[in-house]
């Protein structure tokens, strides 16, 4: 009878422990996709990914929802590498390009008061 009560509150301490390790991936992990240059995502907050430096010429590459003034007046994606700057619209199609190497394209999908969702190609 001992062993069992025993072995009863051990399953009942352990259980919960076990059960609120959840198997999700970090935030930084979720971009790990992105290596190759082809991903899609959503975003609310600016993000930033590593991708190929063999293959595009630089290694890191920014995404933001961004406020763009002047003749815009709008929110726009902004896509940043070291280097190369492009503000786009929804719809918008654009590329960077780095010492002759691959060009990284990307289409922004749409941008919403939430955030935005982006598709890059290679």
């Amino acid at each position: 009878m001992t062993i069992t009560a025993l072995t009863l509150a051990c399953a009942v301490v352990v259980t919960p422990v076990a059960a609120a390790a959840p198997a999700t991936a970090t935030a930084q992990s979720a971009y790990r996709g992105c290596y190759d240059g082809k991903c899609k995502f959503t975003f609310s907050d600016p993000v930033s990914f590593r991708i190929s430096k063999k293959r595009y010429g630089f290694s890191r590459v920014y995404v933001s929802k961004e406020y763009v003034g002047g003749m815009f007046n709008t929110d726009m994606v902004v896509v940043r590498a070291p280097g190369m700057t492009s503000s786009l619209g929804e719809g918008a199609r654009g590329d960077m390009r780095r010492n002759g190497k691959n060009t990284l394209s990307f289409r922004v999908l749409a941008i919403t008061s939430q955030g935005a969702t982006i598709r890059f190609t290679g």
